[in-house]
């Protein structure tokens, strides 16, 4: 018969100095085998996760979004070009464009800038904290609120 089965050696292999160490291949795994990655590929990477690279994606994409925001609202506005000295009076097509124009530049500006601030605060947080979970969002959402309730 075979001697009994000693939990400590199966122990030592699992968890103790004799575990070896396991290589995540994908091909192993099913997946697709890559090619080792290249220090220009490294570099780009590090670069695209960087918090200064992603506030700047988002205050870029803020400001699209705000804009696009902007210009939609101020199409449904009843109000937009009118006059409150000259009640009567019809607006031009030019003052609706310009009003809209002006409201497009507010909306975006506003969410570039709060774009920017959440997302630089939260991927500040992730690194401080070196999780990547729902806490760091919550947490960054709290710091933009405050910053921008105290201004």
């Amino acid at each position: 018969p075979p001697p009994p089965l000693q939990y400590s050696l199966l122990l030592q292999h699992l968890v103790g100095d004799k575990r070896q160490p396991r290589v995540w291949d994908p091909a192993v795994l099913g997946g697709i085998p890559c090619p080792p990655k290249s220090e220009e590929q490294k570099m780009v990477e590090r670069v695209m996760e960087s918090c200064p690279f992603k506030a700047a994606l988002a205050c870029v994409g803020g400001f699209v979004l705000g804009g696009a925001f902007g210009v939609f609202t101020a199409g449904i506005d009843t109000n937009v070009g009118f006059d409150p000295k000259d009640p009567y009076r019809t607006p031009t097509a030019k003052e609706v464009l310009k009003d809209m124009g002006q409201r497009g530049i507010s909306y975006a500006k506003n969410f570039a800038i709060v774009g920017a601030m959440f997302s630089f605060t939260e991927c500040v947080v992730e690194s401080h904290r070196g999780k990547s979970d729902w806490k760091n969002s919550v947490i960054s959402g709290c710091i933009t609120g405050g910053a921008i309730g105290f201004r």
